[in-house]
C-alpha cells in the first residue's frame, strides 16, 4: 500500500495532466455530438371482451363481470404488433425515413439499414404498473412526438383489426341463418294464408300452421337480433387503448449526457494511468534487478 501511494505521488503530475487532457477532449467531443430528444406516449390496452356482442348487449346486469383493461396476453399481442414488419413499413412510408435517416435508396441493403435505424429510435416497453410506452428518439423533437402519437394510433387500428377479424368471419354465418329463418317464416305464412283461403272451415289445420308461424317468427326475430348486434359490434370504430399520456415535444435532450461522458472519460483515463504507472515502475525495478 505504501509503495502504491509512493508511485501515485511520484506520477501525480503526469496523471493529473493526462486526466485534464481527457476531460477537455471529452468535453469538446460531447459538445460536437448531435442532440437527441425522446418523446413518450403511454397507454393501457383495453379488454377485447368489452367489444364483444355479449358484453355490449348484455341484458342481465352483473351476469358476468367485465374488466376495462386487458391482461398480459393482450399486452403481448400489442408488443408483437409493434415489432411487426407492418408497423415498420407504415412508419417508414409515413415519415419518409429513408430521407430522414439519410439512407442511400440505391443501396441493395437500404431496407436493412432503415429498419436498423428505426429499431434504434423506436422502443415499446412494459411498465411495472401494467402499461405500455412507445418511445421515439430523434434529433427533431417535434417529429419524435408526432411519430410516437401516430404509431400509437396505428397500433390501435392494427389491434382493432386483429381482434375483430374472426368476428367478421361470423357475419356470413349469421346472415345465412337470418335468410334461412326468413324463408321458413315466409313459407309457413304463405301456407297459413293458403289454408285459410282454400278451406276456411278447417280451423284445426289453421291453428297448427299458425302455431308453427308463431314459433318461426320467434326464431327469426331472435337470430335477426343476434345478427344486428353482431354487425354493430363488428362495425364499431372505437379505440382499443386507453391513453394515459400523449407524446409531446421534449423540453430537454435525452442524449448525449455530457457530464457522464466527461466523468467516464476522466475515470477511465485515471485508472488506465495508474495501471500504466504501476507497470512502468515494476518494469523499471525488474530491469534494475536484472542488470545487477
Amino acid at each position: 500500500m505504501e509503495e502504491l501511494i509512493r508511485i501515485l505521488f511520484k506520477w501525480s503530475k503526469r496523471i493529473g495532466t493526462v486526466c485534464a487532457i481527457a476531460a477537455v477532449g471529452s468535453a469538446i467531443i460531447s459538445l460536437l455530438l448531435p442532440e437527441y430528444f425522446t418523446s413518450t406516449s403511454t397507454f393501457l390496452v383495453g379488454n377485447p371482451y368489452m367489444m364483444e356482442r355479449g358484453s355490449l348487449f348484455q341484458r342481465d346486469a352483473g351476469e358476468n363481470p367485465v374488466y376495462l383493461f386487458g391482461g398480459e396476453y393482450d399486452m403481448n399481442r400489442v408488443v408483437s404488433l409493434a415489432e411487426s414488419s407492418g408497423l415498420a413499413d407504415y412508419a417508414i412510408k409515413t415519415f419518409n425515413l429513408y430521407k430522414h435517416y439519410e439512407i442511400d435508396t440505391t443501396d441493395e441493403l437500404k431496407e436493412y439499414y432503415v429498419r436498423e435505424e428505426l429499431n434504434d429510435h423506436l422502443k415499446i416497453v412494459k411498465t411495472p404498473e401494467g402499461m405500455l410506452k412507445v418511445e421515439v428518439t430523434d434529433r427533431d423533437k417535434t417529429l419524435a412526438a408526432n411519430m410516437a402519437n401516430d404509431i400509437v394510433h396505428h397500433l390501435d387500428e392494427m389491434n382493432l383489426n386483429i381482434t375483430t377479424e374472426k368476428k367478421k368471419d361470423l357475419t356470413e354465418v349469421y346472415e345465412k341463418g337470418v335468410k334461412e329463418k326468413r324463408l321458413t317464416l315466409t313459407q309457413l305464412t304463405d301456407s297459413l294464408h293458403n289454408a285459410i283461403r282454400t278451406n276456411p272451415r278447417d280451423t284445426v289445420t289453421s291453428k297448427i300452421i299458425g302455431s308453427m308461424v308463431k314459433d318461426a317468427l320467434g326464431d327469426y326475430n331472435n337470430i335477426k337480433a343476434i345478427y344486428d348486434e353482431h354487425l354493430a359490434s363488428v362495425n364499431q370504430k372505437v379505440s382499443t387503448f386507453y391513453l394515459v399520456e400523449v407524446a409531446k415535444p421534449a423540453i430537454r435532450r435525452s442524449s448525449p449526457v455530457r457530464w457522464l461522458i466527461v466523468f467516464s472519460s476522466v475515470l477511465v483515463t485515471f485508472i488506465a494511468s495508474i495501471l500504466a504507472a504501476l507497470i512502468f515502475e515494476r518494469f523499471k525495478d525488474f530491469k534494475l534487478t536484472a542488470e545487477e
